[in-house]
């Protein structure tokens, strides 16, 4: 369809008039088929090579590792916190807290002889090829998994880090400047509430080189505190059962049940991310582009999710985060993760979010079609969801769309999709998880619930579930989706409307991110967000919900509902 587009409704003597126009250019609707992942590793391949990894890390770690600990440990109060939480619509699932560590570690330099060495606690051991380990175990008491922030981190050649358990899971290497090249980085979560942090530097040894070992762990994020079923709470190669699929709400449909094609499983994962003081979590799919020559992968979930490229390089993807059986228990293998990923486009326009990863799904993943044809008024149009709430493991829903069902504030039909259940529901973490219709086809994305009842997920009669709509949102992520027929022309159609990542431009048919502007009083761009809105240069700039606000007196970032705690010590305040 193109050409014609509803101008406006005018009343004359009574009768209704519909003004039809001609509109130039005006979009072509298309119907995308799915397509099979093309490389990547397979979970088995995957699992192998986290096994041979986790070997040669516990074979070179030092003797009296296990015996020095760091870490942190959650108050009642925060526990009780993250026991109560229950996100609103529109916002994601807080699974976890960020906590500094009494004292940062600091490490400058490792050998036998350092102290430096020495006074950070860790263990040190010579090892056959000349070179050596040096290790310290981190952890968060009562945490389901948790993860490690370094900063000032620079390792020299021949010389990484790793951070495992030793319940079979290890992770890394980590090399140079980290993998962002900053020399700051959050580690892989590990499932276990301890970890350990180890530096190899294989030989033969070569001058100068341990001495140029640098780097600080400083936070710890603990995940968990609530009552739910977690593969995470599960110790691999061990015969305990992790906690089962019925702690969900009775509504919640277990998608191990017959209900969804593993195809369409295999599209989606959970996403754990960290912002500031807190850990979140969201569900996303793969999603196809048109172009039959290469595959980029692309990954659809919810702006009010992740609209940062700082959160989407902290992000972990969870591919096939199922239960073992229908209504079973959790895999007895660890789920298959990708770190990291680059934003394309983001925009509270439909409440969507495009990624691309920055490594491949699994071998064999499936990239879900897609179909931008208006569905928002089509009552009674069939939809499905594949889902991980409550970071548990993969649900299944349907729907139909409800015109009848009255719209939420700031959230018009059209723009946004409001169906009613018809089997199973959503719940908290599933925020970003694509809905098909029946051909199988992306047509939007989860914002959450709408209604009088929202609290309870399985009230389908008080509350519709929402949707950012593809057709309506098309044009912003056209030039991704369709790269032969959605090419840009000029550089405002570029423009993703935030001042503080740069102009956009349009070259050569594709958009081209923009160059961030420096920080400059009044225009309220930030090194770590910004809010272009705001014209006290940031300090308005929330990026910690619930953090202290501008003016309180701190001790660290995490505190602070901006992030920034700056002064001298003993007087440093949220700015």
């Amino acid at each position: 369809m193109s050409g014609l587009k509803v101008k406006h409704l005018t009343l004359i003597g009574g009768v209704c008039v519909l003004a039809l126009v001609a509109v130039a250019g005006a979009q072509d609707y298309k119907s995308v088929p799915s397509e099979r992942a093309v490389g990547g590793l397979t979970t088995e391949e995957k699992f192998a090579e986290m096994a041979r990894l986790h070997g040669m890390v516990t074979s070179e770690m030092p003797e009296r590792t296990l015996s020095k600990r760091i870490g942190v440990k959650l108050s009642p109060d925060e526990i009780g916190e993250l026991q109560r939480v229950v996100p609103k619509a529109g916002e994601p699932l807080k699974i976890g807290l960020v906590k500094p560590l009494h004292a940062a570690l600091s490490v400058n330099g490792i050998s036998p002889a350092n102290a430096n060495a020495r006074a950070a606690g860790g263990s040190f051991t010579n090892l056959d090829d000349g070179g050596f380990s040096w290790a310290i175990t981190v952890g968060s008491e009562g945490a389901r998994a948790i993860r490690v922030h370094i900063r000032n981190f620079s390792l020299p050649e021949n010389t990484e880090m790793y951070i495992f358990n030793m319940k079979g899971e290890a992770h890394g290497p980590y090399t140079g400047r980290g993998p962002l090249g900053t020399g700051e980085f959050w580690t892989n979560s590990v499932r276990s509430d301890t970890g350990v942090i180890m530096v190899r530097q294989f030989g033969p040894p070569v001058a100068g080189l341990r001495a140029g070992i640098t780097f600080i762990i400083d936070k710890v994020g603990h995940i968990g505190g609530t009552p739910v079923a977690d593969p995470r709470n599960h110790t691999w190669n061990d015969p305990d059962k992790c906690a089962e699929f019925g702690s969900n709400p009775p509504c919640v449909e277990d998608a191990e049940c017959g209900s969804v094609a593993p195809a369409d499983q295999s599209a989606i994962a959970k996403m754990e991310w960290i912002a500031g003081c807190c850990i979140f979590t969201c569900t996303g799919g793969l999603i196809a582009d048109t172009d039959t020559g290469s595959q980029r992968n692309l990954f659809l979930t919810a702006n009010h999710c992740l609209s940062r490229q700082r959160l989407a390089d902290r992000l972990e993807f969870w591919f096939e985060y199922t239960t073992d059986s229908c209504q079973g228990n959790c895999p007895h293998d660890p789920p298959d993760v990708t770190n990291g990923a680059i934003l394309l486009d983001s925009s509270t326009n439909g409440d969507h979010t495009l990624l691309e990863l920055n490594s491949n799904p699994p071998a064999g993943s499936t990239f879900l079609g897609w179909n931008n044809t208006p569905i928002a008024n089509s009552n009674g149009a069939a939809l499905a969801r594949v889902s991980n709430p409550n970071y548990g493991s993969q649900v299944f829903s349907t729907h139909d769309v409800d015109t009848s069902r009255g719209t939420c504030q700031g959230l018009p039909r059209g723009e946004f999709i409001y169906s009613s259940d018809t089997f199973g529901a959503t719940d908290g973490g599933s925020s970003g998880s694509p809905v098909v219709n029946s051909a199988g086809e992306i047509v939007g994305q989860l914002f959450g619930c709408c209604g009088f009842n929202c609290g309870d997920s399985c009230d389908s009669g008080s509350n519709a579930t929402i949707d950012g709509a593809l057709a309506h949102y098309f044009p912003d992520v056209e030039q991704y989706l369709d790269p032969a027929g959605g090419g840009c022309t000029s550089d405002a159609e570029c423009d993703d409307g935030d001042a503080c990542n740069g102009a956009e431009t349009c070259v050569g048919g594709s958009c081209q991110a923009g160059t961030p502007p420096p920080c400059q009083n009044g225009d309220g761009c930030c090194p770590d967000g910004c809010d272009e809105t705001n014209d006290d240069d940031c300090a308005s700039s929330c990026v910690n919900p619930g953090g202290l606000p501008q003016g309180a007196s701190c001790v660290d970032d995490i505190e602070c509902c901006s992030d920034k705690c700056k002064g001298p010590p003993g007087g440093k305040t949220c700015k």
